[in-house]
């Protein structure tokens, strides 16, 4: 039982911490950085391709372990309706990611139009223009998946449809902790 006690004080401040790294742009909330600085709880660089950003990968995790919070606090219901409203505001349309043989007879991957293809979000959004960016490992940002070197276009994962789960479950979620809006 002093084990648990301990687990959970860890985990509410685990959930303090999620809570206070959750970006705020106009005070309303968004998403959250791959990684934060562990002193500012800022948004922080990674590897050098992975730029402080607003993260489409990353942030779904934290937000499906907040929505499995049985009695969450308004703070938790504010940080999961803020990210949820973000994530519904970027999903990306008609495109998807295709391997094709580019013009050296490799493989590669490619964004190919298509108007049937699920939605898709970025890995990583620009915390300035909200828009999607793309790194080679100079650490540039590049606005398209086709500017960037092919070991890096070929060699991670920039585009995800994680955030869908998430979007999924968040009716059924929202209907049972409407009590606290």
């Amino acid at each position: 039982s002093e084990m648990k006690a301990k687990a959970g004080m860890a985990f509410d401040k685990g959930i303090k911490c999620i809570l206070k790294t959750q970006i705020i742009v106009d005070k309303r909330r968004t998403v959250w950085c791959a990684q934060h600085d562990e002193n500012t709880l800022a948004p922080a660089n990674a590897r050098s391709y992975e730029l402080a950003s607003f993260s489409g990968s990353e942030s779904v995790g934290i937000v499906e372990l907040l929505m499995d919070i049985d009695t969450p606090s308004e703070d938790i219901i504010a940080a999961v309706n803020g990210a949820i409203k973000w994530f519904d505001d970027n999903r990306i349309k008609g495109i998807k990611i295709e391997t094709i043989v580019n013009q050296d007879g490799k493989e590669d991957q490619a964004i190919v139009e298509d108007k049937d293809a699920p939605d898709l979000w970025a890995r990583f959004y620009d915390l300035d223009t909200g828009k999607p960016f793309f790194c080679s490992r100079d650490g540039n940002k590049r606005n398209s998946l086709s500017e960037i070197d092919a070991e890096r276009r070929n060699g991670y994962q920039w585009y995800t449809n994680a955030p869908e789960k998430a979007l999924k479950k968040y009716p059924e979620w929202k209907k049972k902790h409407a009590y606290c809006e």
